[in-house]
Formats: structure tokens, C-alpha cells, sequence
């Protein structure tokens, strides 16, 4: 049966993302997504990411948990098409699963995911420290959205709030960002960790430019992602993303960012190369 994009309100919290990230199994190690937006609009890379984070989820034992994950931004996506997910058994060992999977999209492949899973639920036992910050509740909410382009915005899904009092806003734009899910609780349908890799990417390539003075820019690409997963990830408070770049040229760049739970412990760590458009 066909899928049509609801044109009625969106929902907020959870709910949605939770409906966008669950696959349809279609055949052994083979899973499919449902409609993302309207026709004509590119896919967010952070859902497609996750997405393939969860097909490959669905192929290892429930005793094993994502530490980490490697994706290929290939293609951009279609909203307007469903995507397919094949998952490729790399490695089953005793304590690691390994795990390729690939996104199709009108036949073509539009991400390339390679992810690791362990038995090993220990935590770490040495950390950096979370960065100073001012408080949640004393930081504004980006009042920006992305209108008429996927069927969730992430602002309907999640409280975000640049860690910033600054009200310049390339500041707000380009910095620090608190965030918390708006309302509802993961009802298990996916992971955390999925949810997790799925707000990763979201504002994250435009760190690159937080250290340069650019006039010129069009616009910016993610070339890929990359998560490591530290500890338990907890969506019960508040999050930190503090973002950085060590090293920018003029047509890519590389983004740096560490995850934090409201209470210090860091959560993950993301990598991403990004690719910078200058205006013509």
C-alpha cells in the first residue's frame, strides 16, 4: 500500500521520530523505510544514518549494543522515495558483531554504513570533562525550522537550545547546542542509540566554519559521520553537543563534537568531513 506524507500539524516529541526510524522488514536482511517528505527534497543525512543504524541492530542479538559506526554520504536522497537497507553479517564473533549496510535509493546506493556491536556494557572509566556552560533554562530555542521538507522537523521532535547567552546569531548558529527530546519517552521500537545518531548530524558541518570568517559560502555537504558510542546513552535530561573543527581548508573541512549527559558523563564521541560550497 501506498504511503502519503500527512498534511495535517505535525506531532511533536518522540512519536514521530520513533515512526520514521522503524523499518519495515521485507526480507532476510533486507529492510525498507517509509516516506520521508515531499517529492523533491533532499533526505536529512541523520535519518538515513540512523536508519541504517537500526537495520543493522535488527540483526544482532539483543544482548549486544552499537559502539560504533562509520557511514558513507554517497548520494543525496529523495524524500519523495521509500529507501531500502541491506545488511551485509561482516564478523560474528564472541564479544563483537560486525555489520555493512547499504541505503538504496532508485537502484543506486546512497549511504554506506560499516557498524560494530558488543557484549561489553561497562562504561568507561576515564573521561574529559563537559565543557562550562550556562544553564538549559537560562538559554533561548532556535526559532528556525526547515518547512515543507521532511515529514519530522527537528524541532518538533527536540528542545534545542544554543549553550550560548550571546544573542548574536552566527554565534548561536555555529556553537554549542543543549538539547532534550520535547515530550514522550522511546518507546523501544528503536534504540537510543539510534536516536542519538539521528539529531548527530543536525547543525553539526557548520561547526567548520566557527573558526574562519567565510563571506563566500553557499552552502555545505556532509561527506560522512562517524559515532562512538562511550556509554549508556540516557535521553532522561538534557544533552550537551559541544562542536569544533581542528581543521578547515577552503573546500572541506573536519567537525569534531562530544556528546554529554546533563550530568557530565560523556555519551559519544562525532567525527564528520564536510565539504564547502563557495558561491559562483
Amino acid at each position: 500500500m501506498s504511503q502519503s506524507v500527512n498534511a495535517e500539524a505535525p506531532a511533536t516529541g518522540l512519536l514521530p521520530v520513533l515512526d520514521v526510524l522503524d523499518l519495515e522488514p521485507i526480507e532476510l536482511d533486507i529492510f525498507r523505510s517509509r516516506l520521508s517528505g515531499e517529492p523533491g527534497h533532499r533526505l536529512f543525512g541523520g535519518e538515513v544514518c540512523a536508519q541504517a543504524l537500526v537495520a543493522a541492530e535488527r540483526t544482532v542479538p539483543p544482548e549486544t549494543a552499537p559502539h560504533s559506526l562509520h557511514a558513507y554520504f554517497l548520494r543525496p536522497g529523495d524524500t519523495g522515495a521509500r529507501v531500502v537497507f541491506r545488511v551485509d553479517r561482516l564478523q560474528e564473533g564472541r564479544n563483537f558483531r560486525r555489520r555493512r549496510v547499504t541505503a538504496i535509493q532508485h537502484g543506486e546506493p546512497i549511504l554506506c554504513l560499516e557498524s560494530s556491536f558488543t557484549t561489553d556494557r561497562s562504561g568507561t572509566d576515564y573521561q574529559v570533562p563537559a565543557p562550562e556552560a550556562p544553564d538549559p533554562a537560562d538559554c533561548t530555542p532556535f526559532d528556525w525550522r526547515f518547512p515543507n521538507r521532511w515529514v519530522v522537523d527537528p524541532h518538533d521532535a527536540f528542545d534545542i537550545r544554543p549553550a550560548t547567552l550571546d544573542p548574536d546569531e552566527r554565534v548561536r548558529a555555529l556553537g554549542d547546542l543543549w538539547f532534550a527530546p520535547q515530550h514522550g519517552e522511546n518507546d523501544g521500537r528503536v534504540s537510543n542509540a539510534a536516536i542519538l545518531t539521528y539529531f548527530s548530524d543536525l547543525t553539526f558541518v557548520s561547526s567548520l566554519l566557527r573558526r574562519v570568517e567565510r563571506t563566500d559560502v553557499a552552502g555545505m555537504t556532509s561527506l560522512d559521520h562517524v559515532l562512538w558510542f562511550h556509554n549508556e546513552v540516557r535521553l532522561d535530561d538534557w544533552l550537551y553537543y559541544a562542536k569544533s573543527s581542528p581543521a578547515v581548508g577552503h573546500l572541506r573541512g573536519l567537525a569534531e563534537g562530544r556528546i554529554f549527559h546533563r550530568d557530565g558523563t560523556l555519551i559519544a564521541t562525532v567525527a564528520q568531513e564536510g565539504l564547502i560550497h563557495g558561491q559562483k
